[in-house]
């Protein structure tokens, strides 16, 4: 059997991203307060990402996120934007509704339907975080976004 990353796996890539991990190691201390986990459960998930390439723990220092991490979270988040403004545009949604129903869908919509729509559809910047696919995500801006928001508790942003 051929293990993959899961949903919680990507979630914690982002908020790695959002602590800067692309450009210093995170430590499993600082991981776990902003997920509201014990430090070793932090710690595990560090080592599983290491596992599946996505970065590279360092002893004493922490996890520092890769290049395919970082490309990971910038498709993961155009893939939200994607669906969310499709679901503003066609089904009338509010962004709060469309967010909501977009984080539901965006890990479970088939690359066949996802790219159907991205190839019919254009994303324009978005007005409620000032997510831009035409330029390089920062983790200033993913913390900004509510789809972000909604992975950790809002106490620890």
């Amino acid at each position: 059997m051929v293990a993959s990353l899961t949903h919680r796996d990507r979630e914690y890539i982002r908020v790695i991203f959002s602590l800067h991990g692309e450009d210093a190691p995170v430590g499993p201390v600082e991981l776990a307060k902003k997920m509201g986990v014990s430090k070793e459960c932090a710690y595990q998930k560090m080592r599983r990402l290491t596992f599946f390439g996505y970065g590279e723990y360092h002893l004493y220092k922490g996890f520092q996120l890769n290049k395919k991490a970082v490309q990971l979270v910038e498709e993961d988040t155009k893939r939200h934007h994607v669906i969310e403004q499709f679901l503003q545009k066609t089904l009338d949604m509010s962004h709060h509704q469309a967010c909501k129903e977009a984080t539901k869908m965006d890990s479970s919509i088939s690359a066949a339907v996802y790219n159907h729509i991205l190839h019919q559809f254009s994303l324009s910047p978005s007005p409620c975080c000032g997510y831009d696919p035409s330029k390089q995500l920062t983790p200033k801006e993913i913390k900004q976004c509510p789809w972000f928001q909604r992975i950790i508790p809002s106490k620890n942003i």
